[in-house]
């Protein structure tokens, strides 16, 4: 979820001025805020699941996960439209529920890893076991598209994953998603956790390092749901949906640990909004302020709010998403009970010398 990465199901592009030539050279104007429309939106079938999209580093190019189809889809981004270059379907013969949940792509542009959750189940249908593994894939624009690099173990029911920068770590949020936390892994007894991964020598190289156990907490289950790496790789921030924290982990501290858990990682409890109801944390974005500083973004998603925080998890924001934030013509909830917008992933970019926060609000589709 970093700055290169756009997890938006649409393609939005920037309005700006065509002026004519002077007649003598002058400097250009400073960009204006950031404008965009929407341009273009790429039906899928809906058995496919359309879940999760990364653009490609250095490329006017995307990687599109469906998640129920475990379909890797290639997809040109042209100047008006997403245009599909390549497809691969995965694991044909698997007939479980076992889903592909998230992917993030290297900064080579030359590959990706996938989180695929894994449930088996017994002859009656019957929920037996639920796992996880990390699957590195091929997303050159070449022949071997989606070509499988490598697969790894990791906890159960994994459904977020990033690359630190120089493409030497990875980390996945292994949810669990249990009866214990409305899930759907209906067998009890399994463990949060979150991964983090070497790569000596490339994908085929993935070896785990630490498995840290999330332990529950009395504010809820610790769900980790959205996992992102600091710029220099050594900081992993997880959002816990449903105990409405933030985890932040050293690598470097986990090394002294021999079996780790959220003990050993600071956990922050986020602030609810101005009307008591507490973040139901989702979506986790590092960007950079005004002054350089590295921050990270969190959709609360329940409360429609959205905040930010340190390295150190101090709280220096917490907005509100206001009905006055969004046009009229977009859906909302009217439930009472229930967020008018539920803000759920997020993804930062830098437009004309400034940084901005792209959010889907899941409720209106927007």
């Amino acid at each position: 979820m970093k700055g290169r990465s756009l997890i938006l199901p649409f393609l939005a592009l920037a309005l700006l001025a065509c002026p004519s030539e002077p007649a003598e050279p002058v400097d250009p104007p400073a960009p204006g805020p950031y404008l965009g429309r929407h341009a273009h939106t790429l039906l899928r079938g809906s058995s496919d699941n359309a879940e999760a999209i990364k653009v490609v580093p250095g490329q006017k190019r995307a990687v599109l996960l469906s998640s129920k189809a475990r379909k890797l889809t290639l997809l040109d981004v042209l100047d008006d439209k997403l245009q599909v270059a390549r497809e691969k379907s995965l694991f044909e013969s698997d007939s479980t529920e076992s889903e592909l949940t998230n992917l993030e792509v290297s900064a080579s542009g030359t590959w990706a890893v996938l989180t695929r959750t894994l449930i088996e189940t017994d002859n009656a249908g019957a929920q037996t076991a639920c796992g996880g593994e990390l699957v590195f894939v091929d997303v050159t624009d070449s022949d071997a598209f989606g070509t499988v690099l490598k697969q790894l173990e990791v906890g159960p029911m994994p459904d977020s994953v990033d690359i630190s920068d120089d493409d030497t770590l990875v980390a996945s949020a292994n949810e669990r998603d249990g009866p214990d936390a409305w899930g759907k892994c209906e067998v009890p007894g399994a463990e949060a956790s979150v991964s983090i991964v070497k790569l000596e020598d490339g994908p085929a190289s993935a070896v785990e390092l630490h498995r840290v156990k999330m332990i529950d907490s009395t504010t809820g289950p610790r769900e980790p749901e959205a996992v992102v790496f600091s710029k220099d790789g050594d900081l992993v921030a997880v959002t816990l949906q449903d105990s409405h924290e933030v985890a932040l982990l050293s690598v470097s501290a986990l090394a002294l640990k021999a079996n780790p858990t959220s003990d050993d990682v600071k956990i922050v409890e986020l602030p609810p909004n101005a009307l008591g109801a507490k973040p139901w944390p989702d979506g986790i974005a590092r960007f950079e302020d005004a002054q350089g500083a590295e921050r990270f973004a969190i959709a609360g998603e329940w409360n429609d709010t959205l905040i930010v925080i340190d390295r150190e998890g101090e709280v220096l924001a917490n907005a509100e998403l206001s009905p006055n934030d969004l046009p009229d013509s977009l859906p909302r909830v009217v439930d009472p009970g229930s967020p008018l917008f539920s803000p759920d992933t997020i993804a930062p970019f830098v437009y004309g010398g400034r940084s901005y926060l792209a959010v889907s609000p899941r409720a209106p589709g927007a």
